[in-house]
Protein backbone atom coordinates (compact mmCIF):
# COMPACT_ATOMS: atom_id res chain seq x y z
CA UNK A 1 0.00 0.00 0.00
CA UNK A 2 1.39 3.40 -1.34
CA UNK A 3 1.93 6.14 1.33
CA UNK A 4 0.64 8.31 -1.29
CA UNK A 5 -2.77 6.40 -1.04
CA UNK A 6 -3.19 6.25 2.90
CA UNK A 7 -6.09 3.79 4.23
CA UNK A 8 -7.62 5.85 6.87
CA UNK A 9 -7.09 3.99 10.26
CA UNK A 10 -9.25 1.83 12.10
CA UNK A 11 -10.49 3.66 14.89
CA UNK A 12 -10.29 1.65 18.35
CA UNK A 13 -10.32 4.64 20.35
CA UNK A 14 -13.68 4.09 22.13
CA UNK A 15 -12.25 0.15 23.61
CA UNK A 16 -8.64 0.78 23.89
CA UNK A 17 -7.87 1.82 27.83
CA UNK A 18 -4.76 0.61 30.01
CA UNK A 19 -4.74 -1.78 33.21
CA UNK A 20 -2.23 -1.96 35.69
CA UNK A 21 -0.52 -5.30 35.27
CA UNK A 22 2.46 -7.26 36.74
CA UNK A 23 4.82 -9.95 35.14
CA UNK A 24 8.05 -11.20 35.74
CA UNK A 25 10.52 -8.73 34.03
CA UNK A 26 11.57 -9.14 31.02
CA UNK A 27 15.46 -9.23 30.97
CA UNK A 28 17.87 -6.48 28.75
CA UNK A 29 19.27 -8.34 26.03
CA UNK A 30 21.44 -7.14 23.47
CA UNK A 31 22.28 -3.40 23.24
CA UNK A 32 24.47 -0.43 21.63
CA UNK A 33 25.61 2.75 22.28
CA UNK A 34 27.23 5.29 20.30
CA UNK A 35 29.18 8.10 20.94
CA UNK A 36 31.42 11.03 19.33
CA UNK A 37 35.01 11.70 20.10
CA UNK A 38 36.01 15.65 19.32
CA UNK A 39 39.57 14.54 19.24
CA UNK A 40 40.42 15.90 15.86
CA UNK A 41 43.13 19.06 15.30
CA UNK A 42 41.96 20.73 12.36
CA UNK A 43 45.80 21.82 11.91
CA UNK A 44 46.40 17.73 11.33
CA UNK A 45 44.24 18.06 8.14
CA UNK A 46 47.20 17.88 6.09
CA UNK A 47 48.48 14.92 7.70
CA UNK A 48 48.21 11.42 6.43
CA UNK A 49 44.73 9.08 8.26
CA UNK A 50 47.10 7.41 10.49
CA UNK A 51 48.87 10.50 11.64
CA UNK A 52 45.77 12.36 12.52
CA UNK A 53 46.06 12.41 16.47
CA UNK A 54 42.42 10.34 16.97
CA UNK A 55 41.48 7.51 18.17
CA UNK A 56 40.97 6.63 14.78
CA UNK A 57 44.76 7.61 14.17
CA UNK A 58 45.94 5.15 16.36
CA UNK A 59 43.88 2.64 15.66
CA UNK A 60 45.19 2.48 12.44
CA UNK A 61 48.50 2.85 13.11
CA UNK A 62 48.24 0.16 15.50
CA UNK A 63 46.57 -2.34 12.30
CA UNK A 64 49.25 -1.56 9.91
CA UNK A 65 52.35 -2.13 12.56
CA UNK A 66 50.90 -5.06 14.07
CA UNK A 67 48.03 -6.71 11.20
CA UNK A 68 49.84 -5.35 8.03
CA UNK A 69 46.88 -7.34 6.00
CA UNK A 70 43.92 -8.55 5.86
CA UNK A 71 44.90 -12.12 5.60
CA UNK A 72 46.01 -11.94 8.94
CA UNK A 73 42.26 -11.10 10.43
CA UNK A 74 41.04 -11.28 12.91
CA UNK A 75 44.50 -10.43 14.69
CA UNK A 76 44.69 -11.35 18.74
CA UNK A 77 45.36 -8.31 19.98
CA UNK A 78 45.04 -9.07 23.71
CA UNK A 79 44.97 -12.45 24.26
CA UNK A 80 44.63 -12.40 28.40
CA UNK A 81 41.74 -9.62 29.00
CA UNK A 82 40.63 -9.27 32.22
CA UNK A 83 38.05 -7.12 32.97
CA UNK A 84 35.28 -6.35 36.47
CA UNK A 85 32.54 -6.83 34.33
CA UNK A 86 33.53 -10.40 32.41
CA UNK A 87 32.52 -13.97 34.01
CA UNK A 88 34.86 -16.79 34.96
CA UNK A 89 36.95 -17.86 32.04
CA UNK A 90 39.95 -16.99 29.64
CA UNK A 91 39.01 -14.04 27.32
CA UNK A 92 41.16 -12.36 24.38
CA UNK A 93 40.47 -9.39 22.42
CA UNK A 94 40.45 -9.96 18.42
CA UNK A 95 40.89 -6.96 15.77
CA UNK A 96 39.64 -6.93 12.24
CA UNK A 97 38.68 -4.62 9.69
CA UNK A 98 36.42 -3.78 7.63
CA UNK A 99 35.79 -1.39 4.39
CA UNK A 100 33.57 1.61 5.44
CA UNK A 101 30.85 3.82 3.85
CA UNK A 102 33.32 7.23 2.98
CA UNK A 103 36.72 7.75 1.88
CA UNK A 104 38.84 10.37 -0.33
CA UNK A 105 39.26 10.75 -3.70
CA UNK A 106 36.93 11.05 -6.89
CA UNK A 107 36.31 8.50 -9.57
CA UNK A 108 39.08 6.03 -10.32
CA UNK A 109 41.07 7.49 -7.79
CA UNK A 110 38.51 7.03 -4.64
CA UNK A 111 39.84 5.13 -1.75
CA UNK A 112 37.95 4.12 1.06
CA UNK A 113 38.75 4.30 4.49
CA UNK A 114 38.63 0.68 6.73
CA UNK A 115 36.75 0.52 10.20
CA UNK A 116 38.52 -1.06 13.02
CA UNK A 117 36.32 -3.79 14.89
CA UNK A 118 36.98 -4.91 18.16
CA UNK A 119 35.49 -8.16 19.41
CA UNK A 120 35.96 -10.43 22.57
CA UNK A 121 36.39 -14.03 22.22
CA UNK A 122 36.98 -16.78 25.28
CA UNK A 123 39.51 -19.20 24.80
CA UNK A 124 38.46 -23.04 24.65
CA UNK A 125 39.54 -25.72 26.03
CA UNK A 126 42.61 -27.37 24.50
CA UNK A 127 41.75 -29.91 20.87
CA UNK A 128 43.95 -33.15 19.98
CA UNK A 129 46.68 -30.48 18.54
CA UNK A 130 47.22 -29.02 21.77
CA UNK A 131 45.79 -25.75 20.39
CA UNK A 132 42.77 -23.53 22.26
CA UNK A 133 40.28 -22.40 20.02
CA UNK A 134 38.84 -18.62 20.37
CA UNK A 135 34.59 -19.09 20.50
CA UNK A 136 31.99 -16.11 20.73
CA UNK A 137 31.03 -16.06 24.55
CA UNK A 138 27.40 -15.59 25.71
CA UNK A 139 28.55 -11.85 26.58
CA UNK A 140 29.48 -10.53 23.77
CA UNK A 141 30.93 -7.61 22.63
CA UNK A 142 31.76 -5.21 19.75
CA UNK A 143 33.31 -1.99 19.43
CA UNK A 144 33.65 -0.39 15.73
CA UNK A 145 35.94 2.70 15.18
CA UNK A 146 35.61 5.36 11.91
CA UNK A 147 36.84 8.59 11.39
CA UNK A 148 34.55 11.85 10.93
CA UNK A 149 36.67 14.21 8.72
CA UNK A 150 35.02 16.57 6.49
CA UNK A 151 37.25 15.83 3.71
CA UNK A 152 36.09 12.32 3.45
CA UNK A 153 33.59 11.74 0.72
CA UNK A 154 31.14 8.99 -0.21
CA UNK A 155 31.93 7.01 -3.34
CA UNK A 156 29.47 8.89 -4.98
CA UNK A 157 31.35 11.89 -4.74
CA UNK A 158 28.98 13.22 -1.77
CA UNK A 159 30.79 14.94 1.33
CA UNK A 160 30.25 12.66 4.67
CA UNK A 161 28.23 13.69 7.00
CA UNK A 162 29.60 14.75 10.59
CA UNK A 163 26.16 15.21 12.71
CA UNK A 164 28.74 15.84 15.84
CA UNK A 165 31.75 17.60 14.13
CA UNK A 166 35.20 16.09 13.51
CA UNK A 167 37.07 13.32 15.47
CA UNK A 168 36.16 9.46 16.23
CA UNK A 169 32.77 7.84 16.17
CA UNK A 170 32.60 4.89 18.51
CA UNK A 171 29.92 2.49 18.49
CA UNK A 172 29.66 -0.90 21.18
CA UNK A 173 27.33 -3.72 20.98
CA UNK A 174 27.23 -6.05 23.81
CA UNK A 175 24.64 -8.20 25.54
CA UNK A 176 23.25 -8.59 29.12
CA UNK A 177 23.82 -5.08 30.38
CA UNK A 178 21.44 -2.99 32.17
CA UNK A 179 22.30 0.33 31.58
CA UNK A 180 24.26 2.95 28.95
CA UNK A 181 27.13 3.96 31.25
CA UNK A 182 27.33 -0.23 31.39
CA UNK A 183 27.78 -0.53 27.49
CA UNK A 184 30.13 2.49 27.71
CA UNK A 185 32.37 1.06 30.50
CA UNK A 186 32.62 -2.27 28.44
CA UNK A 187 33.79 -0.16 25.08
CA UNK A 188 36.34 1.69 26.93
CA UNK A 189 38.05 -1.14 29.10
CA UNK A 190 38.35 -2.71 25.63
CA UNK A 191 39.87 0.28 23.75
CA UNK A 192 42.01 1.26 26.20
CA UNK A 193 43.44 -2.38 26.72
CA UNK A 194 44.69 -2.70 23.00
CA UNK A 195 45.15 1.24 22.38
CA UNK A 196 46.69 2.58 25.54
CA UNK A 197 44.97 3.81 29.05
CA UNK A 198 45.18 7.56 26.98
CA UNK A 199 43.38 6.74 24.12
CA UNK A 200 40.20 8.32 24.53
CA UNK A 201 39.64 11.03 26.73
CA UNK A 202 35.92 11.59 28.12
CA UNK A 203 36.35 15.49 27.75
CA UNK A 204 36.13 14.92 24.23
CA UNK A 205 33.12 13.06 24.50
CA UNK A 206 30.08 14.98 22.37
CA UNK A 207 26.87 14.80 25.15
CA UNK A 208 24.71 14.86 22.00
CA UNK A 209 26.36 12.02 20.49
CA UNK A 210 25.48 9.63 23.45
CA UNK A 211 22.96 7.52 21.51
CA UNK A 212 21.21 4.05 21.33
CA UNK A 213 22.00 2.49 18.65
CA UNK A 214 20.33 -1.19 19.84
CA UNK A 215 18.30 -2.35 22.90
CA UNK A 216 16.09 -5.75 23.19
CA UNK A 217 14.46 -7.28 26.27
CA UNK A 218 12.89 -10.66 25.78
CA UNK A 219 11.36 -13.87 28.15
CA UNK A 220 12.45 -17.35 27.76
CA UNK A 221 9.01 -19.79 27.92
CA UNK A 222 7.64 -23.17 27.59
CA UNK A 223 7.82 -24.31 24.19
CA UNK A 224 4.17 -26.22 24.99
CA UNK A 225 3.35 -21.92 24.85
CA UNK A 226 4.89 -21.40 21.37
CA UNK A 227 1.92 -21.57 18.88
CA UNK A 228 -0.45 -19.27 21.38
CA UNK A 229 2.54 -16.95 21.57
CA UNK A 230 3.11 -16.85 17.56
CA UNK A 231 -0.89 -16.63 17.35
CA UNK A 232 -1.05 -13.66 19.63
CA UNK A 233 2.09 -11.95 17.50
CA UNK A 234 0.02 -13.22 14.11
CA UNK A 235 -2.90 -11.11 15.71
CA UNK A 236 -0.97 -7.85 16.27
CA UNK A 237 0.23 -8.05 13.06
CA UNK A 238 -2.88 -8.46 11.26
CA UNK A 239 -4.49 -5.62 13.63
CA UNK A 240 -2.08 -3.00 13.03
CA UNK A 241 -1.61 -3.68 9.56
CA UNK A 242 -5.62 -3.29 9.08
CA UNK A 243 -5.57 0.05 11.05
CA UNK A 244 -2.60 2.28 9.78
CA UNK A 245 -0.75 -0.35 6.87
CA UNK A 246 -0.26 2.69 4.53
CA UNK A 247 2.67 3.35 7.26
CA UNK A 248 3.55 -0.20 8.32
CA UNK A 249 6.85 -2.24 7.78
CA UNK A 250 5.31 -5.22 8.92
CA UNK A 251 6.37 -8.73 7.95
CA UNK A 252 6.04 -12.98 8.79
CA UNK A 253 8.74 -14.97 8.38
CA UNK A 254 9.09 -18.71 8.80
CA UNK A 255 12.49 -19.90 8.32
CA UNK A 256 13.10 -23.47 6.68
CA UNK A 257 15.94 -23.47 9.38
CA UNK A 258 13.12 -23.21 11.97
CA UNK A 259 14.59 -21.01 14.42
CA UNK A 260 12.56 -17.56 13.84
CA UNK A 261 8.79 -18.35 13.94
CA UNK A 262 7.19 -14.68 13.84
CA UNK A 263 8.04 -11.49 13.71
CA UNK A 264 6.38 -8.00 13.32
CA UNK A 265 8.03 -4.85 12.50
CA UNK A 266 5.93 -1.54 12.92
CA UNK A 267 6.19 1.95 14.35
CA UNK A 268 2.66 2.08 15.16
CA UNK A 269 1.96 -0.26 18.33
CA UNK A 270 -0.08 2.85 19.37
CA UNK A 271 -3.24 1.58 17.23
CA UNK A 272 -2.71 -1.36 20.00
CA UNK A 273 -3.02 1.29 22.77
CA UNK A 274 0.76 1.10 23.77
CA UNK A 275 2.18 4.41 24.03
CA UNK A 276 3.10 6.19 20.75
CA UNK A 277 6.75 6.31 20.20
CA UNK A 278 8.94 7.52 17.45
CA UNK A 279 11.03 4.56 16.57
CA UNK A 280 9.98 1.56 15.09
CA UNK A 281 9.82 -1.92 17.74
CA UNK A 282 9.91 -5.12 16.47
CA UNK A 283 8.65 -8.21 18.33
CA UNK A 284 9.55 -12.18 17.62
CA UNK A 285 9.65 -15.91 18.61
CA UNK A 286 12.61 -17.19 18.32
CA UNK A 287 14.67 -20.19 18.67
CA UNK A 288 18.37 -21.77 18.46
CA UNK A 289 18.32 -24.56 14.89
CA UNK A 290 18.90 -27.58 16.74
CA UNK A 291 16.41 -26.73 19.67
CA UNK A 292 14.60 -30.12 18.43
CA UNK A 293 17.45 -32.45 19.27
CA UNK A 294 17.74 -31.03 22.75
CA UNK A 295 16.09 -32.77 25.61
CA UNK A 296 13.24 -30.47 27.54
CA UNK A 297 15.35 -29.95 30.67
CA UNK A 298 17.69 -28.24 28.32
CA UNK A 299 16.74 -23.74 28.34
CA UNK A 300 17.55 -23.85 24.82
CA UNK A 301 15.08 -26.31 23.48
CA UNK A 302 12.42 -23.68 24.52
CA UNK A 303 11.83 -20.39 22.86
CA UNK A 304 12.61 -16.75 23.53
CA UNK A 305 9.62 -13.67 22.89
CA UNK A 306 11.76 -10.59 22.20
CA UNK A 307 11.44 -6.73 21.65
CA UNK A 308 13.70 -4.64 20.29
CA UNK A 309 14.20 -0.99 19.37
CA UNK A 310 14.89 -1.08 15.23
CA UNK A 311 16.27 2.36 14.86
CA UNK A 312 14.07 5.38 13.66
CA UNK A 313 13.03 6.52 10.04
CA UNK A 314 13.19 10.17 10.88
CA UNK A 315 15.32 12.26 13.45
CA UNK A 316 18.30 11.22 15.49
CA UNK A 317 18.17 8.04 17.51
CA UNK A 318 17.30 7.82 21.45
CA UNK A 319 19.77 9.50 23.80
CA UNK A 320 20.95 7.09 26.27
CA UNK A 321 19.17 9.21 29.03
CA UNK A 322 16.49 8.27 27.16
CA UNK A 323 17.04 4.27 28.24
CA UNK A 324 14.83 3.47 31.05
CA UNK A 325 11.86 4.65 28.92
CA UNK A 326 13.14 2.55 25.68
CA UNK A 327 13.67 -0.27 27.87
CA UNK A 328 10.42 -0.06 29.71
CA UNK A 329 8.59 -0.17 26.73
CA UNK A 330 10.63 -3.19 25.15
CA UNK A 331 9.39 -4.69 28.84
CA UNK A 332 5.55 -3.67 28.38
CA UNK A 333 5.18 -4.87 24.58
CA UNK A 334 6.74 -8.32 25.40
CA UNK A 335 4.99 -8.72 28.69
CA UNK A 336 1.18 -7.69 27.38
CA UNK A 337 2.19 -10.47 24.43
CA UNK A 338 2.86 -13.08 26.76
CA UNK A 339 -0.06 -12.10 28.97
CA UNK A 340 -2.63 -11.92 25.86
CA UNK A 341 -0.99 -15.47 25.18
CA UNK A 342 -1.87 -16.99 28.20
CA UNK A 343 1.76 -17.46 29.30
CA UNK A 344 2.01 -17.58 33.00
CA UNK A 345 4.67 -17.13 35.28
CA UNK A 346 5.09 -21.07 35.18
CA UNK A 347 5.29 -20.50 31.68
CA UNK A 348 8.69 -19.44 31.92
CA UNK A 349 12.10 -21.49 31.55
CA UNK A 350 15.39 -20.01 33.57
CA UNK A 351 18.42 -19.68 31.93
CA UNK A 352 21.68 -18.79 32.60
CA UNK A 353 21.05 -14.82 32.51
CA UNK A 354 17.26 -15.05 32.44
CA UNK A 355 15.26 -15.77 36.05
CA UNK A 356 12.63 -17.59 34.62
CA UNK A 357 9.76 -17.69 37.00
CA UNK A 358 11.69 -16.03 39.46
CA UNK A 359 12.36 -12.93 38.28
CA UNK A 360 11.18 -9.66 39.29
CA UNK A 361 8.11 -8.35 39.01
CA UNK A 362 7.54 -5.83 36.21
CA UNK A 363 4.72 -3.66 36.77
CA UNK A 364 3.44 -1.90 33.13
CA UNK A 365 -0.27 -0.41 31.87
CA UNK A 366 -1.07 -3.18 29.48
CA UNK A 367 -3.55 -2.00 27.04
CA UNK A 368 -6.95 -3.20 27.03
CA UNK A 369 -9.66 -3.90 24.83
CA UNK A 370 -8.23 -6.19 22.04
CA UNK A 371 -10.75 -8.69 22.46
CA UNK A 372 -13.49 -6.29 20.92
CA UNK A 373 -10.26 -4.80 18.05
CA UNK A 374 -10.09 -8.82 17.17
CA UNK A 375 -13.79 -9.29 16.90
CA UNK A 376 -14.18 -6.47 14.63
CA UNK A 377 -11.31 -7.49 12.66
CA UNK A 378 -12.89 -10.95 12.48
CA UNK A 379 -16.37 -9.55 11.41
CA UNK A 380 -14.09 -7.73 8.59
CA UNK A 381 -12.60 -10.44 7.11
CA UNK A 382 -15.76 -12.51 7.10
CA UNK A 383 -17.59 -9.74 4.91
CA UNK A 384 -14.14 -9.99 2.89
CA UNK A 385 -14.58 -14.12 2.94
CA UNK A 386 -18.64 -13.67 2.03
CA UNK A 387 -17.42 -11.45 -0.78
CA UNK A 388 -15.36 -13.77 -2.32
CA UNK A 389 -16.78 -16.42 -2.03
CA UNK A 390 -20.52 -15.08 -3.58
CA UNK A 391 -18.41 -14.02 -7.04
CA UNK A 392 -21.15 -14.32 -9.64
CA UNK A 393 -18.25 -14.55 -12.34
CA UNK A 394 -17.12 -17.36 -10.85
CA UNK A 395 -16.49 -20.39 -8.74
CA UNK A 396 -13.28 -20.76 -8.37
CA UNK A 397 -12.52 -18.51 -5.36
CA UNK A 398 -15.21 -20.41 -3.44
CA UNK A 399 -13.77 -23.50 -4.17
CA UNK A 400 -10.16 -22.30 -3.14
CA UNK A 401 -11.50 -21.62 0.17
CA UNK A 402 -13.74 -24.79 0.72
CA UNK A 403 -9.91 -26.32 -0.08
CA UNK A 404 -7.99 -24.46 2.62
CA UNK A 405 -10.91 -24.76 4.95
CA UNK A 406 -10.96 -28.36 4.87
CA UNK A 407 -7.65 -29.41 4.35
CA UNK A 408 -6.65 -26.66 7.41
CA UNK A 409 -4.41 -25.58 5.16
CA UNK A 410 -2.97 -26.43 1.25
CA UNK A 411 -0.19 -26.23 -0.71
CA UNK A 412 -0.37 -24.81 -4.32
CA UNK A 413 -0.17 -28.28 -5.40
CA UNK A 414 -3.10 -29.54 -3.60
CA UNK A 415 -5.30 -26.39 -4.49
CA UNK A 416 -4.67 -27.16 -8.36
CA UNK A 417 -5.32 -31.09 -7.86
CA UNK A 418 -8.54 -30.15 -5.75
CA UNK A 419 -9.95 -27.28 -8.04
CA UNK A 420 -8.59 -28.08 -11.38
CA UNK A 421 -7.35 -24.57 -11.88
CA UNK A 422 -4.30 -23.41 -13.45
CA UNK A 423 -1.31 -23.37 -11.12
CA UNK A 424 -1.36 -18.99 -11.97
CA UNK A 425 -4.89 -18.99 -11.52
CA UNK A 426 -4.71 -20.47 -8.37
CA UNK A 427 -1.86 -17.83 -7.23
CA UNK A 428 -3.27 -15.06 -8.25
CA UNK A 429 -6.28 -15.75 -6.16
CA UNK A 430 -4.31 -16.22 -2.93
CA UNK A 431 -2.40 -13.93 -3.58
CA UNK A 432 -5.53 -11.30 -3.50
CA UNK A 433 -7.02 -13.62 -0.53
CA UNK A 434 -3.38 -12.43 0.89
CA UNK A 435 -3.49 -9.19 0.75
CA UNK A 436 -7.05 -8.82 1.67
CA UNK A 437 -5.73 -9.99 4.95
CA UNK A 438 -7.77 -13.55 4.91
CA UNK A 439 -4.91 -15.57 4.23
CA UNK A 440 -1.23 -16.19 4.90
CA UNK A 441 1.31 -17.96 2.84
CA UNK A 442 3.86 -19.93 5.17
CA UNK A 443 6.92 -22.05 4.60
CA UNK A 444 8.59 -23.20 0.98
CA UNK A 445 6.43 -25.06 -0.36
CA UNK A 446 4.17 -22.82 0.55
CA UNK A 447 1.29 -23.66 2.66
CA UNK A 448 -2.04 -21.85 2.12
CA UNK A 449 -3.91 -21.26 5.60
CA UNK A 450 -6.06 -18.97 7.17
CA UNK A 451 -4.68 -15.88 9.21
CA UNK A 452 -5.79 -17.23 12.85
CA UNK A 453 -7.75 -20.50 13.88
CA UNK A 454 -10.89 -18.04 14.55
CA UNK A 455 -11.18 -16.83 10.83
CA UNK A 456 -11.00 -20.83 9.64
CA UNK A 457 -14.01 -21.33 12.17
CA UNK A 458 -15.86 -18.74 10.45
CA UNK A 459 -14.41 -19.89 6.45
CA UNK A 460 -15.65 -22.61 7.36
CA UNK A 461 -19.33 -21.93 8.53
CA UNK A 462 -19.27 -19.25 5.69
CA UNK A 463 -18.82 -21.82 3.20
CA UNK A 464 -21.33 -23.97 4.40
CA UNK A 465 -23.56 -21.35 4.55
CA UNK A 466 -23.39 -20.05 0.87
CA UNK A 467 -23.31 -23.54 -0.52
CA UNK A 468 -25.49 -25.64 1.69
CA UNK A 469 -26.31 -28.84 -0.88
CA UNK A 470 -22.56 -28.32 -2.24
CA UNK A 471 -21.53 -31.59 -2.25
CA UNK A 472 -17.84 -33.16 -2.92
CA UNK A 473 -19.43 -34.60 -6.00
CA UNK A 474 -20.48 -31.24 -7.12
CA UNK A 475 -17.11 -29.74 -6.54
CA UNK A 476 -15.52 -32.74 -8.29
CA UNK A 477 -17.93 -32.01 -11.76
CA UNK A 478 -16.44 -28.14 -11.50
CA UNK A 479 -13.26 -29.53 -11.33
CA UNK A 480 -13.48 -31.94 -14.50
CA UNK A 481 -14.87 -28.97 -16.58
CA UNK A 482 -11.88 -26.13 -15.62
CA UNK A 483 -9.67 -29.34 -16.90
CA UNK A 484 -11.67 -30.42 -19.68
CA UNK A 485 -11.47 -26.26 -20.65
CA UNK A 486 -7.97 -25.86 -20.17
CA UNK A 487 -7.03 -28.82 -22.46
CA UNK A 488 -9.50 -27.82 -24.82
CA UNK A 489 -7.72 -24.35 -24.84
CA UNK A 490 -4.08 -25.74 -24.91
CA UNK A 491 -5.08 -28.11 -28.00
CA UNK A 492 -6.35 -24.49 -29.99
CA UNK A 493 -3.37 -22.87 -28.60
CA UNK A 494 -1.08 -25.56 -30.07
CA UNK A 495 -2.82 -25.83 -33.33
CA UNK A 496 -1.96 -21.79 -33.47
CA UNK A 497 1.44 -22.23 -32.66
CA UNK A 498 1.81 -24.99 -35.08
CA UNK A 499 0.48 -22.87 -37.83
CA UNK A 500 2.43 -19.79 -37.37
CA UNK A 501 5.44 -22.35 -36.94
CA UNK A 502 4.83 -23.39 -40.67
CA UNK A 503 4.32 -19.63 -41.81
CA UNK A 504 7.30 -18.93 -39.84
CA UNK A 505 9.33 -21.87 -41.83
CA UNK A 506 8.05 -20.77 -45.36
CA UNK A 507 9.54 -17.00 -44.56
CA UNK A 508 11.80 -14.86 -42.84
CA UNK A 509 11.42 -14.86 -39.21
CA UNK A 510 10.04 -11.34 -38.10
CA UNK A 511 9.62 -10.11 -34.50
CA UNK A 512 5.97 -11.18 -34.17
CA UNK A 513 6.46 -14.85 -35.24
CA UNK A 514 7.66 -17.02 -32.67
CA UNK A 515 4.64 -17.99 -30.92
CA UNK A 516 4.32 -15.08 -28.09
CA UNK A 517 3.59 -11.63 -27.55
CA UNK A 518 6.50 -9.58 -26.97
CA UNK A 519 7.33 -6.83 -24.01
CA UNK A 520 6.86 -4.18 -26.96
CA UNK A 521 3.60 -5.07 -27.91
CA UNK A 522 1.96 -4.74 -24.15
CA UNK A 523 1.24 -1.91 -22.49
CA UNK A 524 2.84 -3.70 -18.83
CA UNK A 525 6.47 -2.47 -19.02
CA UNK A 526 9.28 -5.21 -17.61
CA UNK A 527 9.14 -3.82 -14.15
CA UNK A 528 5.16 -4.10 -13.85
CA UNK A 529 5.78 -7.43 -15.21
CA UNK A 530 8.15 -8.40 -12.85
CA UNK A 531 6.06 -7.06 -9.61
CA UNK A 532 3.22 -9.38 -10.58
CA UNK A 533 5.84 -11.94 -10.98
CA UNK A 534 6.71 -10.78 -7.00
CA UNK A 535 3.20 -11.11 -6.07
CA UNK A 536 2.64 -14.28 -6.70
CA UNK A 537 0.49 -13.55 -10.05
CA UNK A 538 2.36 -14.71 -12.51
CA UNK A 539 4.63 -18.04 -11.86
CA UNK A 540 8.05 -19.58 -14.21
CA UNK A 541 5.08 -20.94 -16.72
CA UNK A 542 3.86 -17.71 -17.47
CA UNK A 543 7.06 -16.13 -18.32
CA UNK A 544 9.29 -17.41 -21.24
CA UNK A 545 12.62 -15.99 -22.53
CA UNK A 546 14.31 -16.37 -25.97
CA UNK A 547 17.30 -18.07 -25.06
CA UNK A 548 18.62 -18.64 -28.73
CA UNK A 549 20.16 -15.06 -27.97
CA UNK A 550 21.78 -14.87 -24.42
CA UNK A 551 25.02 -15.74 -23.45
CA UNK A 552 25.82 -19.71 -22.70
CA UNK A 553 25.47 -19.53 -19.05
CA UNK A 554 22.07 -18.62 -18.77
CA UNK A 555 21.03 -20.74 -21.05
Amino acid sequence: MSVDNPVEPEDFSNVTGTSRETFPEPRAHGAGVMNHFADFDPRNRRKPAGERGTLYARALSYWREHVENPENEPYVAVDDFDADWLPEGDYALVLTSSRWKAGKGLGDDYRSFYDQHLKLRRWGPEDDNGERPLQKPPLALHVEINPQYQDMVYKSGDPLECPHGEGTRVVGWTTWAEGPEEIEHRMYDALRAVYGDDCIDLEQRVFESRRISKAEAHIRFNLEKKGAVIETIDQSKHLIDWGGESEIDARQRRLKEGWLEAIVESDRWNLLGFDPQRYSTELKVYQIGDWHKRPRSDAFAHPKLEASFSGVDRGELPHVLDWDDVLHHLRTVVATHAQWAGVRRSDLVSDDFFDGPMAAPFTFERPTGRRQMLRRRYEDLATEIYREALKESTTSVYDILRVIAEETGASYDCLQERTGLARSTVRYHVARLAEAGVVKRLGNPVLVVFVSQAVLERAREIVREIRPDDMAEDMNERRDERRERREELQEEMDDQSNERDDEASESATSDDQIGFEYLAKLSASFAEIAQEYDRDRLDDRDIRVRADELPPPLR
